[in-house]
């Protein structure tokens, strides 16, 4: 009897709980513009503490390395030992941590800016010069076609006519708004920096009591899911931790040689405007698959107002670094980071780019991977407990499964090509 009265109270409890997520999903599904307001102002309200665990999980590395070189350096050369010696290593290695981080971008930023303002000064003011340039070498190529050369110029002077028109009744009237929009992206840029700078107290804090908060997510991880649980998710999280880390890490060193490169040749080439195409090219080439498609369109236009010679030199330039960089370079510091293939990389960027943007074509690669680990081990998972084969290989050439045994039987293969068959290949289908 009491059994039955536990049995029951168990599908009683089972019943109530799949009604109540059943009405949470709904309610999210009917008020889901409300929601995402909600969640928008929460993220707006704790963007400072996100900025702060992004600072962290960045200089977690840095800080952890030079944390123990100066524990074992004290202890080896000053002979300092116990909780002396911990906490002065810890203090310096927090201090040199973030001087180094705020050097290295005030270098970059030292070195870049000055470029970047020069480059779009001069794209400004020599824009009337290079369409007129451009015109006369569209001309001089087309000379030896009249007919065409009449429909080029049309073209040309149709657009020219556009943008005059664009900037007289479009351009000239946004002025004022345009000084709202000035003084909003002004307030914008503070708000910007102060979540910074809060960030980066709230990181020294996560990374001086990165012990103590790391053992109570743990215990309070094991308290609700249990061992089993607990070890499930902590095995996860160590997953998606190595695989956001290293690729990451790995493609913003592959986009920062790129840009190196691109320094090098650009100006080597002669090339207008060098600085900023190369900016262009390895902030884009932080996206996989499609950065360097993205980097390259703006740059073509900017050199082709410049130069059309030089913008067809810098279409064959882009493609050998491309290829130069994803057949060589990116492999050689990526290497299989995530596992995927071809396809699921091209998937994962389209479905996250088109849900989160910028970010998404960034994080989707490695978010995906984690998703897909965690389906591949669920699925390795129900094959065990149905007794049949995991390996990926028995499932070729499959013909079916025998239910007593639950062993893969294999279909004829097509003999193959130079067997005195006519059948091609060794492809399955």
């Amino acid at each position: 009897m009491r059994n039955s009265m536990k049995r029951y109270l168990g599908w009683g409890a089972t019943v109530v709980a799949v009604g109540a997520l059943m009405l949470l999903l709904f309610f999210g599904i009917y008020k889901l513009d409300a929601l995402l307001g909600a969640l928008s102002g929460l993220l707006s309200i704790l963007s400072p503490v996100l900025f702060g665990i992004a600072i962290a999980y960045v200089l977690s590395p840095a800080y952890n390395w030079l944390r123990a070189r100066l524990r074992r350096l004290l202890c080896q050369s000053l002979h300092w030992r116990g909780r002396r010696a911990l906490r002065c290593a810890d203090v310096l290695a927090m201090t040199g941590t973030f001087l180094g981080a705020g050097a290295l971008v005030a270098g970059m930023l030292w070195l870049l800016i000055p470029q970047l303002i020069s480059s779009v000064s001069n794209f400004v003011s020599a824009l009337p010069a290079n369409l007129l340039h451009a015109s006369q070498t569209l001309q001089g190529l087309l000379a030896d076609n009249p007919e065409l050369e009449q429909h080029a110029m049309l073209l040309y002077a149709r657009t020219l006519s556009y943008i005059e028109q664009w900037v007289q009744t479009s351009l000239a009237p946004s002025a004022q708004e345009a000084l709202g929009y000035v003084s909003a992206g002004l307030m914008n840029t503070v708000a910007l920096l102060k979540n910074l700078l809060i960030g980066v107290i709230v990181a020294i804090y996560l990374l001086a009591g990165k012990s103590g908060f790391l053992r109570q997510i743990r215990r309070s991880l094991y308290a609700v899911l249990g061992a089993r649980g607990g070890n499930l998710f902590l095995r996860y999280a160590r997953y998606a931790h190595q695989m956001f880390s290293g690729f990451i890490g790995g493609t913003l060193i592959d986009s920062f040689f790129v840009f190196l490169i691109c320094c090098v040749a650009l100006p080597l080439m002669h090339m207008p405007y060098a600085m900023l195409v190369s900016v262009i090219v390895a902030v884009t080439n932080i996206i996989p698959f499609f950065g360097p498609f993205i980097g390259a369109a703006p740059s073509f236009v900017i050199i082709l107002i410049d130069d059309p010679i030089k913008s067809i030199y810098f279409l064959i330039y882009i493609l050998i670094l491309q290829q130069l960089d994803g057949n060589i370079l990116a492999p050689k510091i990526l290497g299989n980071s995530t596992g995927l293939s071809s396809f699921w990389v091209l998937f994962a960027i389209l479905l996250f780019g088109g849900l989160f943007g910028f970010v998404g074509m960034l994080l989707g690669v490695p978010l995906f991977a984690v998703l897909h680990r965690m389906v591949s081990d669920g699925i390795s998972r129900l094959l065990a407990r149905r007794r049949l084969p995991d390996d990926p290989a028995a499932y070729a050439w499959l013909d079916y499964i025998d239910e007593t045994t639950g062993q893969p039987v294999k279909r004829q293969r097509a003999p193959a090509c130079g067997a005195g068959a006519d059948a091609p290949g060794d492809g399955e289908e």
